[in-house]
């Protein structure tokens, strides 16, 4: 089983458990708080990571071209 299967499937079993949490009890919106809010960090996260590899790829590509124009 890959790794996106578990995920999703962790996913759709804490989904459930919170909508019986918020269906029976007084600490549901806590819970479903807690899920949204770590689902937006983790695509926080996610997107930094993205955003740094895009500026470590650029700032060797000006590097590189820089040493070409030198050498001429």
């Amino acid at each position: 089983m890959s790794l996106l299967s578990r995920i999703i499937i962790l996913m759709i079993l804490s989904v459930v458990a919170i909508l019986a949490a918020v269906i029976l009890g007084d600490y549901g919106p806590w819970y479903f708080s807690w899920l949204i809010g770590t689902g937006f960090m983790i695509l926080v996260a996610a997107m930094g990571g993205v955003l740094y590899e895009d500026q470590e790829e650029r700032l060797l590509e000006q590097e590189k071209n820089a040493q070409g124009h030198k050498a001429r």
